[in-house]
């Protein structure tokens, strides 16, 4: 009797333990970072940027592909670029030139979205804002999930994931009082991952005529019929993180 008296005190006490470390965290301190102590709100992007990424294609077959690139958002004047040195495995820019590895811009213009190829001085309309295909809004992240606090490079990040037809993990840095929260990493599964240099964020722009539309591009010059371009301007309101940045 006094062994079972003693075997059921020390399961109560595990059990308080249990319920003392799960039910009380000190969300201001040691356990600040814990799934558990979840953001208030998710990530809202500031209205102008500028940064470097890394970019990692994943396809079957093909393997791994790698380019670097450029992202520049101005929310303000509703408009953004995104430069890569290799447009060769973009799903987007790939199916204009797919033989030819060459440098391709995404640029949102007026609610358009043009494809430009600056060493063939080419340049076509992809598709608009009603096809899905326009400028993100600071709060696209609006209904994301939050995942968990994560640690990378010794940076604790916030990871949260945004559902299109697959996961799409998009990782910042931690809310803070009176800081811009930087894009870290947006993963779309199960083929893209870019990675944003920390050390190249800015909220200005290197260059400022950097959203100034090429002559080269028209909107009567629409992408090839066998372009990926083709096929969403038959679809509307595609999910941004369907399509492409």
């Amino acid at each position: 009797m006094k062994k079972e008296f003693l075997s059921f005190f020390k399961l109560a006490l595990t059990l308080m333990f249990c319920a003392s470390h799960v039910f009380n965290y000190d969300c201001q301190g040691t356990d600040k970072y814990t799934k558990n102590c979840p953001p208030s709100s998710f990530p809202v992007w500031p209205e102008q940027f500028e940064q470097q990424f890394n970019e990692k294609f994943i396809y079957p077959l093909i393997g791994t592909q790698t380019t670097t690139g450029t992202f520049y958002y101005d929310s303000i004047n509703k408009t953004y670029r995104v430069d890569r040195s290799n447009g060769h495995y973009d799903r987007y820019c790939g199916t204009i030139y797919p033989f030819s590895n060459t440098p391709c811009s995404h640029i949102v213009s007026e609610g358009k979205r043009y494809l430009y190829f600056p060493d063939k001085n080419y340049c076509c309309y992809c598709c608009s804002d009603e096809h899905g295909c326009g400028i993100l809004k600071t709060d696209w992240l609006s209904g994301a999930k939050f995942e968990d606090y994560v640690t990378e490079n010794g940076e604790v990040l916030e990871k949260w994931n945004k559902p299109g037809l697959q996961n799409n993990f998009y990782y910042s840095t931690v809310k803070e009082e009176n800081k811009v929260q930087e894009p870290r990493k947006i993963d779309q599964q199960p083929n893209d991952i870019q990675e944003f240099n920390s050390k190249t964020f800015k909220t200005s722009f290197s260059n400022t005529n950097v959203f100034k539309l090429p002559s080269e591009c028209n909107p009567n010059k629409s992408c090839p019929l066998l372009s990926i371009c083709s096929a969403v301007r038959h679809v509307r309101n595609l999910n941004f993180l369907q399509d492409e940045k």
